[in-house]
């Protein structure tokens, strides 16, 4: 009988949970098929939950050393495909929310989205950055269904922020920080609380005002990244100023 080490049970427990987030995917294109878009939502909403968590948990119980017959890093990119970009694309795809050909550009932000997921330098994590824009379309979807936004500006965005996902920007990679960590977690759980709070609200004003709020911190995380890419440009621009001179 195969006996596994307390340690070795944890590690695989992770990778567990980790690959669960499919259970919420398959509930998802099924609330999507469906029409039911709130439920569907809230699937999706589950997978950011377990994204958010299982990367701190593996690091914890150290899942490269002691479940090292699955690989994490693979497992987790697989897993966040399929929640971040296939179904929110699905899901704007079933919902009718591009304008026509509705499906190029699906097929256009899922382009982009794997090449930025399959990039070498798509993620810096000793830094804490993902470089171009990190395909959260999971989030993106949410506000623009539950504001209820025209085809055109969803269109137009999603184009934008496809286009975005090949810049050379560096986007925070929160759980990896070196600083500032503390604070980007404890504003994204009000944030995280707020969305949930709309989702439960029917359409009116109160609604779009929770949501309105609630983007202050996705406006910060943004000033933030920028911010810092800034200032790490100009502290690579000194450097190399001083090896030349």
């Amino acid at each position: 009988m195969l006996k596994l080490s307390p340690s070795t049970l944890r590690g695989y427990l992770v990778h567990i949970y980790t690959a669960s987030t499919l259970i919420f995917v398959t509930l998802a294109a099924q609330w999507i098929l469906e029409g039911t878009y709130r439920w569907a939502l809230a699937a999706l909403a589950v997978t950011i939950i377990i994204d958010a968590t299982d990367g701190a948990l593996a690091r914890k119980w150290r899942v490269k050393e002691t479940a090292a017959g699955i690989d994490g890093e693979l497992l987790d990119n697989i897993v966040d495909f399929v929640s971040y970009v296939v179904v929110p694309m699905l899901f704007m795809l079933q919902a009718q929310m591009f304008i026509a050909p509705m499906t190029l550009w699906m097929a256009f932000a899922m382009f982009a989205s794997v090449f930025g997921f399959s990039r070498t330098t798509a993620k810096l994590a000793n830094e804490g950055f993902f470089v171009g824009f990190p395909s959260y379309w999971n989030i993106v979807v949410f506000y623009l269904y539950l504001l209820g936004t025209p085809p055109i500006v969803n269109t137009v965005l999603v184009v934008l922020l496809s286009l975005s996902v090949f810049v050379p920007l560096r986007f925070l990679y929160v759980s990896r920080l070196p600083k500032g960590r503390t604070l980007h977690l404890g504003l994204g759980l009000i944030w995280g609380i707020l969305c949930l709070v709309a989702l439960s609200m029917d359409a009116g004003t109160a609604r779009t005002f929770v949501l309105y709020f609630s983007l202050i911190y996705p406006l910060y995380y943004t000033a933030h990244s920028l911010q810092l890419d800034l200032k790490l440009r100009q502290e690579q621009r000194e450097a190399l100023a001083d090896e030349l001179a």
